[in-house]
C-alpha cells in the first residue's frame, strides 16, 4: 500500500504525517525543546549567582559603611570568582541562543546577545515558553535589585575616595604652612577662622 492510499484510508487528519518535510520539522522541533531546556538551566544558574552576588553586595555595603577592609577584600575576591563564573554562562546562553534561533543575518540588533526571550517563544512548545518567561522575569528582577545595591556601594566608594583625596590635598598645604600659621584656629583679631575650623574638623575626621 503506497502513501497515498493510505493517507486516503486515514483521512485528512492524519495528513501532516505523509507530508515530506513532517520528519524534518519534528526532528527540529525535537532539537529546539533540548536547546530550550538547556537555556532554562543556564537562566537558572545566572539566576542563583545573581542571588549570590546581592548577598555580597550587602556585604560589601556593610564593609564600606563599617570601614572594614579585610571584609572589603575577601568579598572582593568572591565577586571577582562569582564575575568569571557567570561570564561561562553568559557565553553558553549566547550559543544556546543562536541554535534556536537559526540564521538571523548579521545585524547587531539580530546578534544572539542582543536578542530578547520573546524571540524564542513562538519557537518552542507553549509550556517551555511560559518557563523560559518565568525565569527571565525572575533574571530581570534579581538585576535590579542587583544593581541598585551596587550604585550605592559606588556613591560610598567615590565619597570615600573623594575624602581621602582632600585630606591628603589638605595634610599636605599644612605640613608647607609655617609653624606660626600652621592650623591657627584664630584670627589676629581673636576671632574664630571658620575656614582652618572646618579644615580642622576634616582632618581629624575617620574615613
Amino acid at each position: 500500500m503506497d502513501a497515498f492510499t493510505r493517507q486516503a484510508i486515514l483521512g485528512e487528519e492524519f495528513s501532516e504525517l505523509f507530508a515530506d518535510g513532517a520528519p524534518a520539522d519534528s526532528a527540529r522541533m525535537a532539537d529546539r525543546e533540548n536547546q530550550c531546556a538547556r537555556l532554562l538551566a543556564n537562566l537558572r544558574a545566572q539566576l542563583g549567582l545573581y542571588t549570590d552576588y546581592r548577598g555580597l553586595a550587602e556585604r560589601q555595603r556593610l564593609a564600606l559603611v563599617n570601614r572594614r577592609l579585610s571584609d572589603n577584600v575577601d568579598v572582593n575576591d568572591a565577586i571577582e570568582k562569582l564575575l568569571h563564573s557567570l561570564a561561562g554562562l553568559e557565553e553558553e546562553r549566547i550559543r544556546l541562543v543562536t541554535s534556536i534561533l537559526g540564521p538571523r543575518g548579521t545585524g547587531e540588533a539580530s546578534a544572539p546577545a542582543h536578542a530578547k526571550c520573546e524571540a524564542i517563544y513562538p519557537l518552542v512548545s507553549a509550556g517551555s515558553a511560559a518557563s523560559l518567561k518565568e525565569c527571565r522575569d525572575a533574571l530581570v528582577q534579581a538585576m535590579g535589585a542587583l544593581r541598585r545595591i551596587l550604585v550605592v556601594n559606588r556613591a560610598l566608594v567615590e565619597n570615600g575616595s573623594r575624602i581621602i583625596h582632600t585630606t591628603i590635598g589638605i595634610l599636605t598645604s599644612v605640613a608647607g604652612r609655617s609653624k606660626i600659621d600652621r592650623m591657627g584656629l584664630y584670627t589676629a583679631k581673636g576671632g574664630v577662622n571658620y575656614g582652618r575650623l572646618q579644615i580642622r574638623n576634616l582632618v581629624n575626621r575617620s574615613v
